[in-house]
């Protein structure tokens, strides 16, 4: 039995024509009434699907602010936005330390455009720190808010819709989606010129892809979110925090099915047109690609670094030392901060891309084993 999505697929499938793969994960995440980060179903944590740095451990959020007091000192009246508020937990952590330190930003904002998770968000801030709700704003577009300070975008570009491409007899086809038999299939489609022209800024103009049955990804969406971040921020950084690659690991040979990847229930699967609605989809990051679009605007490529060095940078080790927990307790952190530290877990898969603009400070998280020749 169809579900209401995958009706609403079928229909306007039959009435449009086949659609690209961007628009079909656009719908499949993000339908204001059926997409998956806009329903009521629990996404994160335990009894969701995944499991993200922040929900895994305050240490997370609290050594990013550092580097707020770090961009404070010359500029007390800063603000912090947040790409994609999860359920809450980064915010909290932040403005829960920067509090105890009274460096507090002029506001703290939330981009959003689930009403389910911005009901969850308000309802953990409103209850652990009801003196400062205010300081606190939602909003789910960009278009008018101009900002200095500190812009975070955590497992934000993975989700972001993407289009796939296959390689098949020297030639470059786009992945569509169509409908036949009563399900949803795949069709392939020769590309434009314009998807040739980004493929090279994706793959730095100079890595060949000269490969057989090889399918891969290129998000035409870096463009837009680069461009309006560049537009909104008058002076700060740009944290882009997510698991991803620079453009030569990203197109290696035997990588050859791509980096897709959807999750239901903590168990990853490979098929994007199963738990329609139901599960993530998402693609690792090509910081190569955001790179090159970043160089192109008015914006400085400070860093590209591992999620541990990033973390280590900022301080972390010494707050968690700085930390009054019991034996217990110490035992669980320990435990959640190697999690976020590890080469096997999160520590050298999530990478950072940091960006300046019209910004001359020193940063905390850039300043040792920062890689940016490999972009």
């Amino acid at each position: 039995m169809q579900t209401h999505l995958e009706s609403y697929l079928a229909e306007k499938i039959r009435r449009e024509g086949h659609m690209s793969f961007s628009d079909y994960m656009e719908i499949v995440l993000y339908n204001n009434a059926f997409g998956y980060y806009t329903n009521s179903k629990k996404i994160f944590g335990p009894k969701g699907d995944f499991v993200t740095a922040p929900i895994s451990s305050s240490l997370f959020g609290e050594a990013i602010s550092n580097e707020f007091i770090n961009l404070s000192e010359d500029n007390p009246n800063l603000s912090i936005l947040e790409l994609g508020g999860g359920d809450g937990s980064l915010a909290l952590s932040i403005i829960s330390r920067l509090k105890k330190l009274d460096i507090l930003p002029k506001h703290y904002i939330i981009l959003e455009i689930s009403e389910y998770l911005i009901t969850i968000q308000k309802q953990k801030i409103k209850s652990q720190l009801p003196d400062l709700y205010d300081i606190f704003e939602w909003t789910n577009v960009l278009d008018k808010q101009k900002l200095n300070g500190l812009i975070i975008a955590n497992e934000f570009f993975d989700a972001l819709p993407t289009e796939r491409f296959r390689i098949k007899n020297k030639k470059i086809d786009s992945l569509y989606i169509g409908y036949e038999n009563n399900k949803l299939c795949y069709f392939w489609k020769s590309c434009n010129n314009s998807f040739y022209r980004e493929l090279d800024i994706a793959k730095n103009n100079h890595e060949k892809l000269e490969y057989e049955n090889y399918i891969s990804e290129l998000n035409l969406n870096y463009n837009k979110w680069i461009s309006l971040l560049e537009g909104l921020l008058t002076s700060g950084v740009i944290f882009i925090i997510d698991y991803g690659y620079h453009s030569s690991e990203y197109f290696l040979k035997d990588r050859c099915d791509g980096t897709l990847v959807c999750m239901h229930n903590h168990t990853p699967n490979f098929n994007p047109l199963i738990n329609i609605g139901r599960q993530d989809i998402s693609t690792f990051v090509n910081f190569t690609h955001i790179s090159n679009i970043a160089k192109s605007l008015n914006l400085l490529v400070d860093g590209y670094i591992s999620q541990s060095s990033f973390l280590i940078n900022l301080g972390i080790l010494n707050i968690f030392e700085e930390k009054k927990y019991s034996e217990e307790q110490k035992i669980i952190e320990l435990n959640r901060l190697k999690n976020l530290l590890l080469p096997n877990t999160m520590g050298e898969i999530f990478k950072v891309l940091v960006l300046k603009k019209n910004l001359d400070n020193q940063l905390l998280s850039t300043k040792k084993l920062n890689h940016l020749h490999k972009l």
